[in-house]
């Protein structure tokens, strides 16, 4: 039988309220990936993302306890997506300097990870194989434990802090030109090396700066592996 409508002077029922999707950690923090593209780490806070899942601040707060903890969250899950090669013992150069490349690459891609990455330790269930992976394409190069560890933080700290300088965009900054004229333009004789080096300093796109950097430390690393075999053939 075809249900019967009801006469329209009675009351209208409201619909029945739907439940709620729980709150869970893993929807926060795609939620805070949202805001951050579309607002920026200046424009995170947990408020905002208590309004984006249209819930309370206490809700939030039982599952990420401070906004630094909802931070690491987002490293984790940033760096946990960082493409990574295989380890190749017999060109291990090659893919460190790809490996670098890489992280360059992904951190450009979502808004202000750079920023984020400074200062912070990635550790988490998304980021801790990524680091296992990236060390094992440096030991691949058989330097003694100390420099792997000490060359994975080195390169860490360059490519991240590199990527942040990258996605900083000043409109009152001057051009690499205008700087370049600049210095070439101070008095010689009270700045003799800058006004030498003026064109020199201001040469280089980004990406030549770039590859300049991980190839001098690259072969920093060969160096220090070939002084570290000398050092064993004359026990």
């Amino acid at each position: 039988m075809a249900s019967v409508p009801d006469p329209p002077w009675w009351r209208q029922r409201a619909e029945p309220a739907r439940e709620k999707q729980p709150l869970t950690r893993e929807k926060i923090v795609e939620a805070a990936l949202v805001l951050l593209e579309r607002d920026g780490l200046q424009g995170l806070s947990m408020r905002r993302l208590a309004q984006e899942l249209g819930s309370g601040a206490a809700s939030l707060y039982w599952h990420v306890g401070d906004k630094e903890e909802l931070l690491s969250l987002l490293l984790d899950r940033i760096v946990g997506e960082t493409p990574v090669p295989e380890p190749d013992p017999e060109n291990w150069q090659r893919t460190v300097k790809e490996l670098a490349r890489g992280v360059r690459k992904h951190l450009s891609q979502r808004r202000d990870a750079a920023q984020l990455s400074l200062g912070r330790v990635p550790a988490g269930p998304n980021s801790l194989p990524i680091l296992e992976r990236n060390l094992a394409v440096l030991a691949a190069s058989k330097l003694p434990a100390a420099v792997i560890a000490y060359a994975a933080d080195m390169f860490a700290l360059y490519v991240g802090a590199f990527a942040y300088e990258e996605s900083l965009q000043h409109e009152s900054q001057a051009s690499p030109e205008q700087f370049g004229a600049y210095l070439a333009s101070l008095p010689p004789e009270q700045f003799p090396t800058l006004t030498r080096l003026s064109s020199e300093l201001t040469a280089g796109d980004d990406d030549a700066r770039f590859e300049f950097a991980i190839d001098l430390l690259v072969r920093g690393l060969e160096a220090m592996g070939s002084a570290e075999l000398g050092r064993h053939e004359d026990v």
